[in-house]
């Protein structure tokens, strides 16, 4: 991501490890496990993470319930390589987010895993030493407010990217759950999110409803991208059968 490479993903809302260890044999670069709307508690979360980093394929990234200090220690103690924090508006909460994700100096993040290093097969010492380097702290646009503090939340030190969520993004500019939406409305919110991100240095992702349309995000720029989610995949592919 840092040179502009896109990187593709895969959305897991199923709360199944063994789901989880399947889709860690893809040829993806990053699977996220979704804590925010799925039906994914502490402990399931925990296996997922382990079950795809135990695969040494993609890497294993949790979407958080809400970016608070308790979900993002879960997340990273039990060895995911990154995280994405929802509805983050402002400077001060992309600066609580990324305090919470990172050890001291840079942030705040509390020590003792004896999981988080096993993701990244170091020992526990080894793990406090490349964590905050090896590890990524995405705060996710997917409000109107955040639009009006895009250049603030970018310029927070410490943060490693930021991610859009499309449909909710939609929804609070009026326009509908339409993560494709063409409203021009929609589409100069991208671009600003865009904007910001690339004069700050970071990566932009988003959500994406298909593969035809992360392949529309990554001409507009972004450069994390999901192809697949499991729950439509596996929804979409029964159907396909039945007819």
């Amino acid at each position: 991501m840092r040179r502009g490479e896109p990187v593709r993903g895969v959305w897991l809302a199923l709360p199944s490890v063994e789901s989880a260890r399947l889709m860690a044999r893809m040829p993806a670069d990053w699977l996220v496990v979704d804590v925010e709307h799925a039906p994914v508690g502490a402990e399931t979360m925990t296996r997922m993470v382990a079950a795809i980093a135990d695969a040494r394929g993609p890497a294993p990234l949790v979407r958080l319930a809400s970016p608070g200090v308790e979900n993002v220690k879960r997340a990273l103690d039990a060895g995911a390589w990154g995280v994405i924090g929802p509805m983050v508006n402002t400077r001060a909460e992309a600066e609580a987010f990324v305090a919470a994700a990172k050890f001291p100096p840079v942030g705040q993040r509390s020590f003792g895993s004896a999981w988080a290093g096993l993701a990244f097969d170091v020992a526990a010492p080894d793990y406090l030493r490349i964590a905050n380097e090896q590890t990524i702290a995405m705060v996710q646009i997917e409000n109107r407010a955040a639009l009006e503090h895009l250049d603030e939340i970018c310029g927070v030190p410490g943060l490693d990217g930021v991610f859009v969520g499309p449909v909710d993004l939609a929804i609070s500019l009026g326009l509908g759950p339409d993560s494709d939406s063409r409203d021009p409305d929609f589409r100069r919110a991208l671009d600003e999110i865009l904007r910001a991100a690339t004069a700050a240095g970071l990566p932009a992702g988003i959500y994406c409803s298909s593969p035809e349309a992360a392949a529309e995000r990554l001409e507009q720029g972004f450069v994390m991208v999901n192809v697949a989610t499991d729950v439509a995949v596996l929804s979409q592919g029964v159907r396909d059968r039945l007819a």
